[in-house]
């Protein structure tokens, strides 16, 4: 998935959705629908889409910003399985002008389909010269990359100073609404179904009976 196929400027809340590619993303409010809009499909070229700064700059296509502590679930449009290879993904602050150092983490969960999860964080990257964030790219560690998931949620998370990665709850917490994320260029790695996969192996059987014949004949 790299949204180039769709339309910039779209805001989507909570249970909306977009697809691409066979696959379709959810966006998720975790604030019970408070949120507003929870994303927003970014044109990198346009630089109004982030009057304030806040957004990543090294990046001039299409992009995915999981806004306001929202986040997203993808699944595959024929309900099979798949894998997250690798991905670009960045910081999105409420304003420019920030210190390089990374401020929090996109956190990946995939599901199973007997119930199980697997889950993985990556640091977001720093910021450029004008103090705004960049992109960076991931490739997910074998152990995670190679598993079939079901679904994959994207979220994102703040470090709290403490050691910790959080996300604010209330209103109390000052950084309610600043868990926010770009990501852009999903390498999600399609599985064939085990019917595919035995059509493929009575494939290559016929390939190779029809060969063993041909030689046979100029034997």
């Amino acid at each position: 998935m790299n949204f180039e196929s769709l339309v910039a400027d779209t805001v989507y809340g909570g249970g909306d959705t977009l697809s691409e590619a066979g696959y379709t993303l959810h966006a998720v409010d975790n604030h019970a629908g408070t949120s507003g809009g929870v994303g927003l499909l970014v044109n990198g070229l346009d630089p109004t889409s982030c009057w304030l700064g806040g957004c990543p700059t090294n990046n001039t296509s299409h992009f995915y910003a999981g806004l306001n502590d929202g986040g997203f679930t993808i699944t595959k449009d024929d309900g099979g399985v798949f894998s997250l290879r690798s991905l670009d993904y960045g910081f999105i602050a409420p304003v420019g002008g920030l210190a390089n150092v990374s401020y929090g983490q996109l956190m990946l969960t995939g599901t199973f389909g007997n119930g199980g999860s697997a889950s993985i964080a990556l640091d977001f990257p720093g910021t450029d010269g004008s103090g705004n964030p960049l992109f960076d790219s991931a490739t997910l560690p074998t152990a995670f990359g190679n598993t079939l998931l079901n679904s994959l949620t994207v979220r994102a998370c703040l470090f709290d100073g403490m050691g910790g990665c959080t996300v604010a709850q209330d209103w109390t917490d000052p950084s309610i609404y600043q868990a926010q994320f770009a990501v852009d260029n999903l390498r999600l790695a399609e599985v064939p179904e085990p019917a595919s996969l035995a059509l493929i192996g009575l494939g290559m059987g016929a390939l190779l009976q029809r060969r063993r014949k041909s030689s046979s004949k100029h034997a």
